[in-house]
């Protein structure tokens, strides 16, 4: 692990903290007046027991855009680490323009998504009032429109949200001038402590990530009849690639496993590993030696 003594300069010059901002309309609505007439035909007493949500837009009309959701809150906890209670998470500055690019595509396909959803929602009314027969009520889209019955598209697209917010790591050398000196040594001492305790939360982040991958590949290898995904390799080839740029600290020892699991690990493609019971067998004990070799990290 990371010298304690560097651990500051390490963040300050090594990485910096992001956070993913997701938002997306609610397709589901909370109907009060169903709810209380289902409520008074079934005799329920407590009225907040019964709630009955309507969908009130199309699921085909969301896929786009929940796909692309998805797939850039897999990429961002896939290259980040865990660092506060706020949602912020670390970044590599190593992984920084790949990281920035990526995200960048992700907001821009969003974007299009939310004005592809946005230029449909007519036609989804139009949809809903076939599909959800008398329970259908127009007034729920009521928030969807000015005053004037246009739909207010600015507001629709304040829904969506796909979006990086990026911070810095607390610089313990960074403080206010008119503390005193022994304020600012104890805050300094503050910093360091919380900084450490969250820098090693990071790197030991890193190692349970790949544990449990190796893990993985072990536990799905062993029996010859479990069945196992594509996947199985090519998240560990996708997580070991990663590694070095990710490990801030540079631990000899973690860079060294990620290197040693791709040479054993990753030699063979799933299929042949299903077509192969040799090298399954292989790969498999392999596996379960390097789980066991990483429990004095974990």
């Amino acid at each position: 692990m990371a010298d304690t003594l560097t651990s500051n300069q390490i963040l300050k010059n090594k990485a910096l903290t992001v956070k993913l901002h997701r938002k997306k309309p609610n397709r589901n609505k909370l109907d009060k007046a169903i709810s209380a007439d289902v409520s008074t035909r079934l005799n329920v007493e407590d009225k907040t027991g019964i709630r009955v949500n309507k969908t009130i837009f199309t699921k085909e009309s969301t896929v786009d855009f929940m796909q692309i959701l998805n797939e850039a809150g897999k990429y961002y906890y896939r290259v980040t680490t865990p660092w506060d209670d706020l949602g912020f998470r670390l970044l590599s500055v190593d992984l920084y323009e790949d990281f920035t690019k990526t995200i960048k595509d992700y907001t821009r396909k969003f974007r299009v998504a939310a004005d592809k959803f946005i230029d449909s929602i007519e036609d989804q009314i139009e949809i809903m009032r076939s599909r959800m027969g008398d329970a259908f009520n127009r007034e729920d889209y009521n928030h969807l429109y000015l005053s004037n019955g246009q739909l207010d598209r600015d507001a629709i697209r304040d829904l969506f949200q796909c979006e990086i917010e990026y911070g810095v790591v607390a610089d313990a050398d960074d403080l206010r001038a008119n503390l005193t000196e022994d304020d600012r040594a104890i805050i300094a001492e503050h910093i360091t402590e919380q900084n450490n305790r969250k820098f090693a939360k990071t790197q030991k982040h890193i190692i349970v990530t790949l544990h449990d991958c190796i893990f993985a590949i072990h536990e799905r290898l062993c029996e010859k009849e479990n069945i196992f995904r594509d996947t199985l390799i090519s998240n560990l080839e996708d997580l070991v690639d990663l590694i070095p740029k990710m490990n801030i600290a540079n631990d000899p020892e973690i860079n060294r496993i990620a290197a040693e699991a791709k040479a054993k690990l990753c030699k063979w493609d799933a299929q042949t590993l299903r077509d192969n019971d040799a090298a399954r067998e292989e790969v498999s004990k392999q596996a379960d030696e390097l789980v066991k070799n990483m429990a004095g990290l974990m």
